[in-house]
C-alpha cells in the first residue's frame, strides 16, 4: 500500500523538516476500519531499544519526532474493535514489519481493518516524504 493521498496535503503542511524521524498513524477508510478498529496503538522503537514513543487512537494526530534518530525502527501495534479482542496486528504481506526513516523525512504507519471486521493488519510507509536539501545537508554534517 502507498500514502493516502487525501492526507498528504495536511500531513506535509505539519512536518517540521529536520531534527530526527518523524512519524504518523493513518486509519484507513477501506472496510469502514474506523468502525472495526476503535481503539490502537502504533508504537516505534529504535532498533536497539534506547528510544520509543507511541501514537494512539486517544490522539490519533500526534505526531512523533525521534531525537535526532534516523535508521529502522521496530513497530508494534495493537488494536481491537467490537468484534475483535485487543491482539498485536501482523503486518499486510506485502508490507515491510519495521519502518524506515531518515532525518528530514516523515515515515507513517497505516492500519486497515478486513473486509469483514474481525480482524486488523497494518502496513509501512518509509520515508513517505522528505525535505530532501534539508536532509542532504544533514548528511553532509556528519
Amino acid at each position: 500500500m502507498s500514502l493516502p493521498p487525501d492526507d498528504t496535503k495536511e500531513m506535509k503542511a505539519r512536518f517540521k523538516g529536520s531534527g530526527g524521524a518523524q512519524f504518523w498513524a493513518y486509519i484507513s477508510p477501506r472496510h469502514e476500519t474506523e468502525k472495526y478498529v476503535t481503539k490502537w496503538m502504533v508504537k516505534l522503537e529504535e532498533k536497539d531499544g534506547n528510544w520509543s514513543d507511541f501514537i494512539s487512537s486517544d490522539d490519533p494526530v500526534k505526531i512523533i519526532q525521534t531525537p535526532n534518530l534516523v535508521g529502522v525502527f521496530r513497530v508494534i501495534v495493537t488494536a481491537s474493535g467490537p468484534l475483535f479482542k485487543e491482539k498485536q496486528l501482523a503486518n499486510l504481506p506485502e508490507s515491510r514489519p519495521d519502518v524506515g526513516c531518515n532525518s528530514s523525512c516523515f515515515a507513517m504507519v497505516g492500519i486497515l481493518a478486513t473486509a469483514d471486521g474481525k480482524d486488523a493488519h497494518y502496513w509501512t510507509v518509509w520515508d513517505a516524504f522528505c525535505n530532501w536539501p534539508t536532509a542532504l545537508a544533514y548528511r553532509e554534517s556528519l
